[in-house]
């Protein structure tokens, strides 16, 4: 390694040492750095040399005293942002709250059923069942074994067992249950047995009817199903024929049984004692 003359290390020195001037004024304040101001505009080239040297280890040390109100500053702005973001959530949860209770009320008025809105806090299996959901609503609430529940739409299912304040709902789809059902175009009456994500398969009573892609299917007839009459099931997508004859129709549940959230539970006989509001058929 070439090593220095004596004349470069005295300059060396002299340099470091007006560099560390250079700094000691940046860093003192408002007096000191009008000083430096015309150091540095006396020694312009010379100032030019050594700030090209030391110029980044300058103004790191400059930015020590922000970094900790730079660093709370970001963590109040995380801190706003998360709470922006709740706000919207909570804004967005409430207008689809908003929708489907105003789905609901349209299903009271057009069936003229006493409907109590109430949301699924689990998911099952339970009571044998696979496919069923915990809401959270109960005897206290006028809900009794048997009754039918509704997403506003269609038919989500019946409740399997009620508790004081929470009951358990078997969804229609579940692929050990059946539905009577009825075709709405040709008054076709059959069974549709759950299928799962797979909806429902529709197999008529009667081996000669003819169930069309496009049907829509309800359940009824009274007393001949455990649900109320009239609600949509859904609607044929597939027609086959087995080699015995047996006719069976694919069926697009008309609720999804994999989105249930809001839905509401029929109520019959003491829903005038219910303990949580419902929604009543407009008059």
């Amino acid at each position: 390694m070439r090593q220095l003359t004596r004349r470069q290390r005295v300059s060396a020195i002299v340099l470091a040492m007006l560099a560390l001037s250079f700094l000691t004024l940046d860093l003192g304040g408002g007096g000191l750095r009008e000083a430096h101001s015309g150091v540095r505009g006396a020694l312009g080239s010379l100032y030019r040399g050594t700030d090209a040297v030391f110029g980044p280890a300058r103004r790191w040390v400059e930015g020590l005293p922000s970094a900790g109100t730079n660093e709370a500053k970001i963590a109040r702005l995380k801190q706003e942002n998360a709470q922006l973001r709740g706000r919207l959530d909570a804004r967005q949860t409430d207008q689809r709250t908003g929708t489907q209770l105003a789905k609901l009320q349209r299903a009271a008025d057009g069936g003229n059923h006493v409907l109590l809105p109430t949301r699924v806090v689990a998911l099952g299996p339970g009571q044998g069942f696979d496919w069923t959901v915990t809401v959270d609503v109960g005897r206290h609430d006028g809900v009794q074994a048997g009754q039918s529940v509704t997403d506003g739409a269609g038919l989500v299912g019946r409740v399997l067992h009620a508790d004081s304040d929470s009951s358990v709902v078997l969804l229609a789809a579940d692929p050990g249950s059946g539905v009577g059902v009825r075709d709405v175009r040709n008054s076709e009456v059959g069974l549709a047995t759950g299928a799962g994500t797979g909806g429902f398969v529709f197999v008529p009573l009667n081996p000669d009817a003819v169930i069309k892609v496009g049907d829509h299917l309800s359940t009824g007839p009274t007393g001949s199903t455990s649900y109320v009459a009239g609600l949509s099931v859904g609607r044929v997508t597939a027609v086959r024929t087995s080699a015995d004859g047996t006719v069976r129709a694919t069926v697009v549940p008309t609720a999804s049984p994999t989105a249930v959230d809001l839905i509401a539970v029929i109520l019959e006989g003491n829903a005038s004692q219910a303990g949580r509001a419902v929604l009543r058929p407009a008059r």
